[in-house]
């Protein structure tokens, strides 16, 4: 674990496996406050997505992910007892979102019964990741000396616990090992980040919480996103909140296209880091749609490679290719009128060995060979085979394109290079520890030199240089949705307190500058902490730095004072935030808790969404 003076000097610096975040926090949870959500992963980080939810009688877990960067890989898990965990809600597939349920199996963290409620698209998905990501943890294991968190048997009981549920929603006891008396009911809604994604609406005692999970809005081939249920709190991402918008979809498809068009013209191969599900299948229907718009000569010379785990993610997306809850009307269209597969050329090669991919850079590498267009995960060249083709194309060619398509997160291969580019580097220089598709490269190589380290294994460090014009950031391909979608969602919500959350600081920041003033309902927009319990009730309170909307008064001070202000209020505390909620004009948020009021003193029962 890393040190918690330096990674969370809000908590004290001695606490152990045993630490409760909320007897720390001195927060009880009753009627007057039946839900308290408690940030395990995902708070001020892009990564490891994971949020305690507990009522008067349950406790549940929305999202289990790990890291794909740096920093702890798996969320923080103490606290909690074993078998307390009574259900996780899983928004999507990502394995920023899922990748951390082995390791709630292998710690018995998880009730008997505990189920993991997800859309049907989510689980087919989350099943091909969470194998995959075993193997890395194998591996890195195997690599670093160090014991498994986590093994087959533990994924294998994973899958066993999925439980399929359509958008829509229920009482939580009806699905999960939950009280009769717990109130708890949920709602799921479409995300439009990937196929199956949503995010999630939980409620007791009328009281909700809206959690965003990764929006989009952005994917051609999937639905938009369903306008989610007012709420008292709104648990939001922030991965693109310090951006406005992004260049249209369109747009950033054409500038991709054009780029990888010159490429293949030029006789240049093409290597596109990818995330396997959901960017991977943009892509493919990106080059379905586009590659026949080339000259006759040039599309017999072209090779589309699709790698790993895209192809399987793809065959999921084929299944649920005629439903419209979870594809866009377009898709649905053009699969009833005979394209069974719609995200796939027919000359598509899935090279599945490794003699089979070294065959198609050698082929490439001779005079009259196909050039290859390369989709391959990982998207930040961290894992599958992205990073090896990156060392292949440094140690064979003389010329090469990389296209970055997505966010490139800290200490991760991508953003070593990006680092390098914004520093103008003329050379470009990484090391990698994916074991290289061979070692015969040309014998005018001298770019890329392996090692071999024992450490209870065999592990290969490669270290290669390339020039910096091969590689190019292409934006606007995300499927996170920008500031604009972000302030749409929250406006549609309506919360009096927003938490900001899978984001890096400087979005975070701008988000919640953004979102204090144009959302009327707000009394406060905060980033949340680790291991700090956000309390739903009358009076909420959350012990962080936020912004109010009265922060924003004066539109005649100049930027530089509106900027000091913004910083100091950034910097205060919640007794700060009391004054600004004592406002006597009622907001949105204090006319539904009189109402929620006027219906608990008129009717005891449940509150149904």
């Amino acid at each position: 674990m890393s040190d918690i003076n330096e990674e969370m000097p809000w908590l004290p610096a001695d606490i152990d496996e045993t630490f409760d975040p909320l007897a720390h926090a001195d927060v009880e949870i009753d009627a007057e406050t039946p839900i308290v959500v408690t940030p395990r992963g995902g708070a001020r980080e892009v990564g490891r997505s994971c949020y305690q939810v507990d009522t008067e009688f349950s406790t549940v877990l929305v999202d289990c992910g790990l890291n794909q960067g740096t920093g702890d890989s798996f969320p923080d898990f103490r606290g909690l007892e074993p078998g307390s965990v009574g259900a996780v809600f899983l928004t999507h597939a990502h394995i920023d979102h899922s990748g951390g349920l082995p390791v709630l199996e292998a710690r018995g963290l998880l009730a008997d019964d505990a189920p993991i409620i997800a859309t049907p698209p989510t689980i087919e998905i989350a099943k091909t990741l969470l194998e995959d990501s075993l193997k890395i943890h194998r591996r890195e294991s195997r690599h670093a000396g160090e014991e498994q968190q986590y093994v087959e048997a533990h994924v294998e009981a994973i899958f066993e616990r999925f439980e399929p549920v359509d958008y829509g929603g229920g009482r939580a006891e009806a699905l999960a090992d939950i009280p009769d008396e717990d109130p708890l009911v949920f709602q799921m809604g479409n995300a439009g980040h990937l196929l199956g994604s949503a995010w999630l609406m939980l409620q007791t005692n009328g009281y909700r919480t809206v959690f965003s999970g990764d929006l989009g809005g952005r994917a051609p081939h999937l639905p938009d996103i369903t306008a989610p249920p007012q709420a008292d709190l709104l648990v939001l991402e922030s991965t693109y909140g310090s951006l406005h918008s992004h260049t249209s979809m369109s747009d950033a498809q054409t500038d991709l296209y054009n780029a990888v068009k010159r490429a293949v013209q030029s006789g240049e191969p093409v290597l596109i880091p990818t995330f396997a599900v959901g960017r991977a299948q943009v892509l493919m229907l990106m080059f379905a749609n586009r590659l026949h718009t080339l000259s006759d000569d040039v599309r017999d010379r072209v090779q589309l490679v699709v790698d790993g785990m895209a192809q399987e993610a793809t065959d999921i997306y084929h299944e649920f290719a005629t439903n419209a809850s979870f594809m866009d009307e377009s898709i649905v269209n053009r699969v009833e009128s005979g394209t069974p597969k719609p995200f796939l050329r027919d000359d598509t090669a899935f090279p599945d060995t490794d003699s089979h991919r070294r065959a198609i850079l050698s082929d490439a590498a001779q005079s009259g060979g196909k050039v290859p267009i390369i989709i391959a995960p990982s998207g930040m060249l961290t894992g599958g085979n992205s990073p090896r083709y990156l060392t292949e194309f440094a140690a064979r060619f003389g010329s090469a394109n990389i296209f970055l398509t997505g966010y490139q997160a800290q200490n991760t291969t991508g953003r070593v290079l990006q680092d390098q580019i914004k520093a103008d580097k003329d050379e470009l220089t990484y090391t990698v520890t994916s074991e290289p598709l061979g070692t015969d490269w040309p014998s005018t190589s001298n770019i890329v030199r392996t090692t071999v380290e024992e450490e209870g294994a065999t592990k290969h460090v490669t270290r290669a240089t390339m020039p910096a014009d091969w590689v190019s950031t292409i934006n606007g391909l995300s499927g996170h949705a920008a500031q604009s979608g972000l302030l749409e969602f929250a406006r549609t919500v309506s919360p009096e307190t927003v938490a900001l959350i899978h984001g890096p600081e400087y979005s975070q920041a701008d988000l919640a500058t953004h979102l204090a003033k144009n959302v009327e309902s707000l009394s406060e927009a905060t980033r949340s902490r680790m291991l700090t319990p956000i309390a739903v009730s009358r009076d909420i309170d959350v012990d962080t730095p936020a912004l109010t909307p009265e922060h924003f008064d004066g539109d005649d001070l100049s930027v530089p004072e509106k900027i000091e202000i913004m910083q100091e209020q950034l910097s205060s505390m919640s007794e700060d935030l009391a004054a600004a909620r004592n406002d006597t004009s009622p907001s949105e948020a204090e006319i539904r808790r009189i109402v929620r009021d006027e219906l608990e003193n008129s009717d005891k029962t449940t509150t149904n969404p």
